[in-house]
């Protein structure tokens, strides 16, 4: 998609108006009511077209001087694909459709959105909705959209598909006195979706936190791969919906877009330095919080409180997060005493008692703020007799605080403290209800500072027969043989230097003896069946079989115990593998191609436990440097594994080495829907996969 003239859907020199400008309350009027009401400057010319058809000739008449940079469209769906291509030839350069009926009804709709998305990539015209609600800008005082209450003007950028949630966040920031730089109502998202928003508002300089509500994504991987970037210089909060298979079912019903799974969208983000909030309760404190704060240079927090409950309950809240409790500075302490009475106690929390005087509390904040040691200051406010909170937020208002410290409010309890609440923000100081919230979000403000300070993730590729490695799967694919087993994929893993144990598979008892006395070791012995999913299922792998009596009589148990429990399984007979010496730990590495965002690879050990107790790390294909070591030494597990009596330290580096050949592998070949790595066997002199399987599809990427 090429979005090179959204500066002309935000900034305009003039626009034209497209709809029935007969019915009092149009869209089309409505509008041009909005952009006259809040004073934009640059010229508005309105096409009349009755009951949303367009009159001969009247898209000619927009050839004019200034040029019309934008059009607004508030027609018939079945005239706005014609009438997109005659702006095109009147040098309009951007559009924004605000008629329903396309995509999001389904049947012919669909087909006229489709029909739209190709005339406008055809014309190089940027196309914003259908189904939207328009565009704000505040620096142009232009307000090109359906809402008439917006709030004042800030550093907060917010998009949305949701027309409805577009109204609720506007609504909530004119009530709440949060200033906004930007919006846009993205409907359909037909051309312009959210990574083309992104981009945009990360060069916007009147834009400093990006935030965005998401239902589902046309094109996952592109938003992924463009947040990793722009979450460097901005933080971007993101309220993801249709977390759930009724939200799924909803969002194809509300905007006609595609789903992924809940997996895939919460590692995408998490990858890309996305902010994922659960909630627009959450979702607001934290814009309103980036908005308002430096970013925070380390996890050293005081709590000042007039209310020593207050400051304990607050002090329990930092567990969980990633603050901690600093230690006031000697110097600090002694500034303290000549605010405080003699009987207070210069601790942390920093209690200055009930009786403090507004004038006092402000002064405790500008003493704090002095502190080399300290990052961020929360001051718990608790209401009680005698307690001005409006004098004492004005006072806290009026201290000086500089950039290098992180100042918030929570006023307890104060729901009707409307007016203290308009005092602080103001001034530039984030207020909270609830001690537990602004920890939360001052945590978060922390997470985000120190994922910026990262180094860029280095991606590696690495050697392998690529040639080698296609010529196997197509011949699989051109087998009609969709679904590999165990050695069956040992050609694929040796064309990208995977280690493996030696298989061979062994129809007999007789063959398997043989076997065994060739691999001269001991060896194990797994069922072999393609309708055997799991070979612990049917306790399928006999180890440490040293003599032919052992292996023929481990063949036997195996194959009549898998016929016994599965009778409809068919059993070729067993593998016979060499038995990796040691205590290897066993592994698992699953991939799952997801449709929108590509590989979700997932790590964690092998066996019922590690599904059961849900312990494993997930990243999507192409790993880094870091994203291989980080999954392997994130899980709960892992490091109770290291510490096991007996067990040697394990090659950290082959097993990193494994999980970023397998991610390049999936890369590589868009064909491989799943594969599965289980049992890994990783040891002190390196890593072996000692069983895999693997699901084939015609690529669609």
């Amino acid at each position: 998609m090429r979005d090179m003239y959204l500066d002309a859907l935000f900034a305009p020199q003039a626009l034209a108006i497209l709809g029935d400008f007969d019915v009092l309350d149009s869209p089309a009027r409505n509008i041009m009511s909005n952009l006259e009401g809040w004073g934009y400057q640059g010229k508005i010319i309105a096409v009349n077209c009755p009951s949303g058809q367009l009159e001969e000739g009247s898209v000619a008449s927009l050839s004019c001087a200034p040029p019309v940079d934008l059009a607004i469209i508030c027609l018939d769906p079945v005239y706005v694909s014609a009438v997109v291509a005659q702006l095109a030839d009147c040098g309009v350069k951007a559009v924004i459709v605000t008629s329903a009926g396309f995509r999001d009804i389904g049947g012919q709709g669909y087909y006229l959105e489709q029909e739209l998305i190709q005339i406008a990539a055809q014309r190089n015209i940027t196309l914003l909705g259908p189904n939207c609600i328009g565009v704000a800008s505040w620096s142009g005082r232009m307000n090109a959209s359906l809402v008439d209450r917006l709030p004042r003007q800030g550093k907060i950028a917010f998009f949305s598909p949701s027309a409805s949630m577009c109204q609720a966040v506007l609504d909530w920031a004119a009530r709440e006195d949060v200033g906004f730089s930007k919006f846009a109502s993205l409907g359909n998202r037909a051309l312009l979706d959210e990574a083309a928003m992104l981009r945009f508002l990360a060069d916007d300089p009147e834009t400093s936190v990006i935030a965005g509500y998401l239902e589902g994504m046309n094109n996952g991987r592109r938003f992924a791969r463009s947040s990793q970037t722009i979450t460097r210089e901005k933080p971007v909060l993101m309220l993801q919906g249709g977390m759930t298979e009724f939200g799924q079912q909803a969002i194809t019903g509300h905007v006609g877009a595609l789903t992924g799974s809940e997996l895939a969208y919460q590692v995408a983000l998490k990858q890309a330095g996305i902010i994922q909030v659960d909630n627009l309760a959450v979702l607001f404190d934290l814009a309103r919080l980036f908005g308002m704060q430096p970013l925070p240079s380390g996890p050293e927090l005081v709590i000042i409180t007039n209310s020593g409950g207050a400051g304990i309950l607050a002090a329990d809240g930092l567990a969980g997060t990633a603050l901690h409790m600093a230690q006031l500075g000697q110097r600090t302490q002694e500034r303290l005493r000549q605010i405080l009475p003699v009987h207070a106690r210069l601790g942390n929390p920093l209690d200055v008692g009930s009786a403090a005087s507004p004038q006092q509390i402000a002064d405790v904040l500008s003493a704090v703020l002095h502190d080399p040691r300290l990052s961020m200051v929360l001051a718990v406010i608790a209401p009680g007799t005698g307690v001005d909170v409006a004098a004492i937020a004005s006072a806290l208002g009026a201290v000086p605080r500089g950039s290098k410290h992180v100042v918030a409010v929570c006023l307890v309890g104060q729901e009707g403290g409307l007016e203290a609440k308009r005092l602080l923000h103001a001034q530039g100081l984030p207020c909270f209800s609830y001690p537990q919230a602004a920890l939360t979000g001052l945590s978060t403000m922390l997470c985000y500072a120190q994922w910026k300070k990262k180094p860029y993730p280095v991606e590696v590729c690495y050697r392998r027969d690529k040639t080698k490695a296609e010529h196997f799967i197509r011949e699989c694919l051109g087998a009609g043989k969709t679904e590999l087993f165990g050695f069956e994929m040992q050609p694929l893993l040796q064309a990208y230097e995977i280690q493996f144990p030696h298989t061979e598979l062994a129809r007999t008892s007789k063959s398997a003896v043989k076997i065994a006395k060739r691999l001269g070791k001991p060896v194990v012995l797994k069922i072999a069946s393609p309708d055997i999913e799991y070979k612990r299922d049917v306790d399928g792998v006999e180890v440490g079989l040293e003599s032919p009596d052992a292996v023929r009589r481990a063949f036997g148990q195996l194959t009549a115990r898998a016929q016994c429990l599965r009778q409809e399984a068919f059993v070729s007979g067993c593998l016979v593998q060499e038995m990796i010496p040691g205590r290897p730990c066993e592994l698992r590495i699953h991939v799952q191609r997801d449709p929108h965002f590509g590989p979700l690879i997932r790590f964690g050990l092998s066996g019922y436990q590690a599904e059961i107790f849900q312990d494993f790390s997930l990243r999507l294909a192409p790993l880094s440097l870091d994203d291989a070591a980080d999954m392997v030494r994130e899980t709960k597990a892992f490091a109770l594994l290291k510490r096991e009596r007996g067990r040697d330290a394990l090659d950290l580096r082959a097993l990193e080495d494994l999980l970023l050949t397998i991610s390049q592998m999936t890369l590589d070949f868009p064909e491989i829907y799943t594969l599965e790595c289980d049992p890994v066997l990783a040891t002190a002199r390196g890593v072996w996969v000692a069983g895999a399987r693997m699901t084939l599809a015609q690529a669609v990427e």
